[in-house]
């Protein structure tokens, strides 16, 4: 028993009385902040969703009264499939981004009307001398000697492309500065003047083993490879306007020969490509074609088309465009790979010179550039011809390439008695083409995440439901209309982590610190206090013992003490962590002990017993 201060009962009751009259009451607890609600309720849905998920192992992480280990083991095995499911998963998201089409051949093709190839002959000199020198005297020089200096000028005007831009440039630099007419001239004009004209540049011509009229069947054009002359060409162009070919060249399988012959006057180089595309300079020549030289080559035609399902897949996976799903700004009768390089080359120009080279056919209000303005052009033709920029372009859905499979080249001698001409011609009739269609689309992408999931995780889409429905709207809705249970549930686990074991008699703050009391009777701190209750329960227990003989006495004795212990229990500040033991001494002590009990108080338990 710890030493007590000396204090007169009467006295002491009294400052007692006044200590315990003029105690504050403790002020009640704070409300607790919206989100440490909201904290508290995201950990209690967690708890439930774990112990009623139907994922695999998960309630077995949360249980309670499992051991540590095998807790671990269940989580152990939860985030190994949680891992493998998602190393698998993104496996198949870059098989469905990369590779979603799959390319066979289509056997069932047996197409009576196969649409000729576009042939394109370009002169290596495709000016007429005449021309030139009358122009450059009449137009150029003003009917004034020295019309000779603009005749390089002229003749390389008609093989203008971007490979010699350079060259042209430094032609235009050696001309006279104060000749305006030059600049201020139309050069497509001046092009087109000194061209060279059909009759100069072919002989004979034959299609389907049937001569026909080569001025009729090859048009004049002015493409990004200089002046040539076009067969079967989608567009064909003079000096003001760009027109869309519509009398195409066919075959049937029942045609005597499928083949063109032509017979050139002039050197030339000889491009071959499908009558979807436009002639520009994104294609090579496949034959450099000399005078007094037979040329014949056997082609087969390659095509390849992509299923209508194919849509459903973004032009990045299926890496083609349809002709009807993107329209082109000059040419939009069909999206077409070259006519979108051809715009994109078109759309550099202008950045970089304001203009667009005289090549190129009047498109509405685009200006063409001028003599001042090859310099810039020659300058940017690196960036201009670059594919890097044109990124957007894809290859059509509908394609079709031409392979030369049998080539042969024969020089015509003293000896022999043959024409020297060009013969194209298909090698067989095209009964085979390449079909591409989805291979992985977008059920089966579902299905396999499904599948994978419901392997490694037994997830499917409504436990997905499930998580959202557990973190937010029942997660929000029990703030709101469950917050007395949350306060209730907060308010417990801050106790848990706040108490702690206190054998004295006296209450404690969560802190530790003794509370002070301030009282009328000279006792100022609760230890104080609390000696002077001790001293009033021993005093009159000790009295009423040795009263045990009367039974009113006893009575009387019962009801002082139990006043005492009553005035101990309404300081409510006592009542935290407050433990009284008491002990057995005698039967004289029996009917004190039957009036205990524990009180549960805001704060714990206060056992309500006797000091002997």
């Amino acid at each position: 028993m710890r030493a007590t201060k000396k204090v007169h009962p009467k006295r002491g009751t009294a400052g007692l009385k006044r200590g315990l009259k003029m105690a504050p009451k403790p002020p009640p607890p704070p409300p607790f902040k919206a989100w440490r609600l909201l904290r508290r309720s995201f950990i209690f849905q967690t708890k439930e969703f774990f112990d009623n998920s139907t994922l695999h192992g998960v309630r077995y992480i949360a249980e309670e009264g499992r051991p540590f280990f095998e807790r671990f083991m269940w989580f152990c095995f939860v985030t190994f499939g949680f891992i493998a499911a998602v190393v698998i998963i993104f496996s198949l998201w870059e098989k469905f981004q990369t590779n979603p089409t799959i390319t066979g051949l289509d056997t069932d093709f047996h197409n009576q009307q196969v649409i000729f190839p576009t042939v394109l002959v370009c002169p290596t000199e495709p000016y007429d001398e005449e021309a030139v020198r009358r122009v450059a005297h009449q137009q150029l020089a003003g009917w004034e000697a020295g019309s000779e200096i603009y005749e390089p000028f002229l003749r390389l005007l008609t093989q203008l492309s971007y490979g010699r831009l350079q060259e042209i440039t430094a032609t235009v630099g050696g001309l006279p500065a104060g000749n305006g007419v030059l600049r201020a001239a139309n050069l497509r004009d001046l092009m087109f003047r000194v061209a060279v004209r059909c009759n100069d540049t072919f002989a004979v011509c034959r299609y389907k083993d049937e001569d026909i009229d080569c001025c009729e069947m090859f048009k004049p054009m002015y493409t990004e490879h200089g002046f040539c002359f076009g067969f079967n060409a989608r567009y064909t162009n003079s000096w003001n306007l760009e027109l869309l070919n519509t009398d195409v060249h066919v075959l049937f399988e029942t045609d005597k020969k499928w083949a063109l012959t032509f017979e050139p006057l002039r050197e030339s180089s000889i491009f071959v490509h499908s009558y979807n595309e436009i002639s520009g300079w994104d294609f090579q020549p496949q034959v450099l074609w000399d005078v007094e030289s037979k040329v014949e080559f056997l082609i087969s035609m390659k095509q390849t088309y992509t299923t209508d399902d194919a849509q459903q897949l973004s032009i990045g996976q299926r890496k083609c465009i349809f002709p009807e799903e993107k329209k082109l700004q000059f040419y939009q009768d069909a999206y077409t790979f070259s006519g979108c390089m051809k715009e994109c080359r078109i759309a550099k120009s202008l950045q970089f010179c304001k203009c667009a080279p005289p090549f190129y056919a009047p498109i509405r209000s685009i200006p063409l550039c001028t003599v001042a303005q090859f310099g810039c052009l020659s300058e940017h033709s690196a960036n201009i011809t670059s594919i890097s920029s044109c990124q957007d372009c894809e290859l059509g859905c509908l394609n079709t390439v031409y392979d030369i499979e049998k080539y042969s080249k024969i020089m015509k001698t003293e000896e022999e008695h043959q024409e020297a001409q060009v013969t194209i011609e298909y090698l067989t009739w095209p009964i085979i083409r390449y079909k591409r269609e989805v291979l992985f689309g977008w059920v089966d992408l579902l299905v396999s995440f499904g599948g994978i999931a419901g392997l490694f995780l037994g997830f499917s889409l409504l436990s997905g439901v499930e998580l959202l429905y557990f973190f937010t709207m029942r997660a929000l809705c029990m703030v709101y209309q469950n917050r007395d249970e949350l306060v209730a549930i907060e308010h417990e686990k801050t106790a848990e982590t706040t108490r702690r074991l206190e054998l004295g008699l006296g209450p404690v703050r969560p802190n530790g610190s003794p509370q002070l009391l301030a009282t009328n009777s000279g006792i100022t701190t609760a230890a104080e206090r609390r000696q002077v209750v001790v001293k009033l329960i021993t005093t009159d227990y000790n009295r009423q013992r040795q009263q045990s003989a009367d039974r009113s006495v006893v009575q009387q004795r019962h009801r002082i003490t139990g006043n005492r212990l009553s005035q101990l229990q309404k300081q409510s500040h006592w009542q935290k962590n407050q433990h009284i033991i008491s002990h057995k001494h005698s039967n004289a002590t029996e009917p004190y002990e039957k009036s205990a009990a524990l009180v549960r108080s805001e704060h714990g338990y206060i056992y309500g017993g006797f000091l002997p």
